[in-house]
């Protein structure tokens, strides 16, 4: 198991959250799976209420289902335990390292 720490940059969501979220989650973990998890943490934090219309979930918000991949509006950083940049833009299925931090800006505008 590893953790991963999900920000979510979006002034709703950190009304709610405060602080970004931390996620425990299986060691060939990617990003879809960590924002699955952040999303259970967030549904308790808001008592299965999203804070924004049409929406039910974080994955919903910034991940495309039907491509796979991030929306084009959706701006991501992220980095590993040591600082290194991860160029998950580029490749959303790798599996991130342990002590991962995760930036997404919903309204990037990318």
């Amino acid at each position: 198991m590893k953790q991963i720490i999900i920000h979510i940059l979006d002034p709703y969501i950190f009304e709610i959250t405060k602080d970004p979220i931390s996620v425990t989650v299986n060691d060939d973990a990617d990003i879809v799976q960590a924002i699955a998890a952040a999303d259970q943490i967030f549904a308790q934090m808001t008592k299965g209420s999203f804070p924004l219309e049409n929406l039910s979930n974080l994955l919903q918000y910034v991940w495309d289902l039907k491509e796979w991949d991030f929306f084009v509006d959706v701006g991501v950083e992220v980095r590993d335990g040591e600082k290194n940049w991860i160029a998950l833009r580029d490749d959303p299925t790798l599996i991130l390292p342990p002590g991962t931090s995760v930036k997404l800006n919903p309204d990037a505008g990318c």
